[in-house]
């Protein structure tokens, strides 16, 4: 069991010198050699966790889909907020926190980058979609959602909240956003089968008014 543990140990100090290494030097300028230098191994053991400086990053998108992740548990375990306001808190809270996090959401979406962007959005759909099965189904049952595929409702918004917010395909420009946000909550609406409305207090969330 020490050997375990002390294996996660030494897997968890190369994911976070890499982390760092990734913001501040960037993915493409670091090298192994860099992660080395930091957390003073040799090569053979890095390559005893890791095969490639790319499966360190893929790592550490799965830990932040699972940091993501928690925070959402953590916003919806608070029940003086309303219910459609906890759901909707728990899927913005999915967006990284730590600093440089832009740089590694950057280096994810790139075209030739597709496999981690799919890899991202497998396991996010995989992992916050049970989180939110519960408060949807509440909600379904205190009348106020109405749908018939909860499950599929639940992968269509989180898909359609990542790739017009989180993607930067479209590539907005700032006064574009009101509107874009606007619709989203209430294409949102429509998909839960709430009234309408019911989520323009939301836009306060986005930096916008109602």
């Amino acid at each position: 069991m020490k050997t375990v543990k002390e294996g996660e140990v030494r897997r968890r100090e190369i994911l976070v010198a890499a982390r760092e290494l990734f913001v501040s030097k960037g993915y493409e300028q670091t090298s192994v050699n860099d992660i080395l230098k930091v957390v003073d191994i040799a090569k053979g053991t890095f390559y005893y966790y890791f095969s490639s400086k790319e499966e360190v990053l893929e790592a550490i998108i799965l830990d932040i889909v699972e940091e993501g992740a928690r925070r959402a548990e953590n916003v919806l375990k608070d029940k003086s907020v309303p219910l459609v306001n906890r759901i909707m808190m728990a899927i913005m809270a999915q967006t990284p926190e730590f600093e440089g996090s832009d740089e590694i959401k950057e280096e994810m979406h790139k075209v030739e980058n597709t496999k981690l962007e799919r890899l991202y959005l497998r396991a996010m759909l995989k992992r916050m979609t049970p989180v939110l099965e519960e408060p949807v189904l509440e909600g379904i049952e205190r009348d106020i959602f109405h749908m018939e595929y909860p499950t599929e409702c639940i992968e269509s918004i989180l898909l359609l909240g990542h790739m017009m917010f989180d993607c930067d395909v479209f590539e907005w420009k700032m006064e574009d956003y009101p509107k874009k946000i606007k619709a989203f909550l209430c294409n949102v609406e429509k998909m839960l089968g709430t009234k309408e409305g019911e989520l323009n207090v939301l836009m306060n969330m986005f930096g916008q008014k109602p």
